[in-house]
């Protein structure tokens, strides 16, 4: 038995015939309006933070010697790798914890580890 050339294969110059695609309407690109500060911030834009430093995670020789605990208020909330100054010392942020704030007290707890680079 002998294979007809073309038989059973398509042709290839038929092309396959395609779906039309949905089509996306073009809207404007519109900004998104900026989100007002949380209901309980203190002045509009002040936020409240807990931050606090534990010594044991530090090997620097000039790295303070004591845990430390400090409350702050900035106008944002300090990201990973921002620098904050404190009792003459600069800490870096390691790890930041947001919360949702449903009463008065803070908004996020704030790890930091010193900065020895000066």
């Amino acid at each position: 038995m002998e294979d007809e050339p073309g038989k059973g294969l398509p042709d290839s110059s038929e092309k396959p015939k395609r779906r039309s695609r949905a089509r996306r309407s073009k809207k404007p690109a519109s900004a998104l309006p900026a989100l007002p500060p949380a209901a309980n911030s203190v002045a509009g834009g002040i936020y409240k933070v807990q931050i606090f430093y534990l010594a044991a995670r530090n090997q620097n020789p000039k790295a303070p010697v004591k845990d430390a605990l400090w409350f702050a208020t900035y106008p944002i909330i300090p990201r990973v790798g921002d620098c904050l100054f404190h009792d003459g010392v600069y800490y870096q942020v390691e790890r930041v914890f947001l919360y949702e704030n449903m009463g008065p007290g803070w908004y996020a707890d704030i790890e930091v580890t010193f900065y020895g680079r000066r």
